[in-house]
């Protein structure tokens, strides 16, 4: 299924409108997850809304299916008293002290130096504009961080569900388009050897099974679901 062609009068089929909204609630999750340290009311709301029951990509490897049981387990399980060890994951894992174990960003997994603000950084940051888009804390911290991107791309998911909702085809089509060149461009480029280091240095279930997911959502772009607004 492909975006519909720029037309006016073009009526856009309800469920791809579903399916941005889906995908753009999936993607600011993780786009958070890597992004913001966990916070208890964060997670005790990930457990009541139940998001892992109907995570929106679909894929034939088997273990994507076991990092959301693993997701699942942890919601259903979740207490308070574990924030603690979710903390030092996340730390260790993201920001330090010390050596970084999964460094967060697209520089320094595509440039030559290894450094953070190379040219990746730039190149994000320029698409982010065409949206009206800023990084946080812009020219202090780079544009091209895992939670970043994940959350432009539930952007353009969010933008996509209002542009079919009113039957914009052409801002629709705009958003699909994007949607499949940012992820192509730059977090199937590069995200996959972040999440390796994740999964491999992992030290809880929530670390450990958020890496997975991303196989749904690498599948998902070769078929079509981000970029083309309705499914494969």
């Amino acid at each position: 299924m492909t975006a519909p062609a720029s037309n006016d009068t073009q009526v856009v089929p309800a469920e791809w409108r579903r399916r941005q909204e889906a995908q753009a609630l999936a993607y600011h999750f993780l786009g958070r997850c890597f992004y913001e340290p966990p916070r208890a009311e964060w997670l005790a709301a990930l457990a009541d809304d139940r998001l892992f029951e109907a995570w929106p990509f679909p894929s034939r490897d088997d273990s994507a299916p076991a990092g959301l049981a693993l997701l699942r387990a942890f919601c259903e399980g979740w207490d308070p008293a574990r924030l603690g060890a979710l903390e030092w994951d996340f730390n260790r894992l993201f920001v330090g002290p010390g050596e970084m174990l999964a460094p967060p960003w697209e520089s320094v997994y595509r440039s030559k130096t290894k450094l953070t603000f190379q040219e990746p950084t730039l190149q994000v940051r320029a698409v982010y504009e065409r949206f009206g888009v800023q990084a946080p804390a812009v020219h202090r911290e780079p544009d091209d961080h895992l939670g970043l991107e994940l959350a432009f791309v539930a952007t353009l998911s969010d933008l996509a569900a209002a542009a079919a909702a009113r039957d914009d085809t052409a801002q629709l089509a705009t958003c699909c388009q994007t949607q499949k060149d940012f992820l192509q461009d730059h977090l199937l480029a590069w995200a996959p050897a972040c999440l390796a280091l994740v999964e491999k240095h992992a030290r809880t279930d929530y670390y450990g099974g958020i890496w997975l997911p991303r196989r749904c959502e690498r599948h998902a772009s070769k078929n079509g679901v981000n970029a083309e607004g309705g499914g494969g």
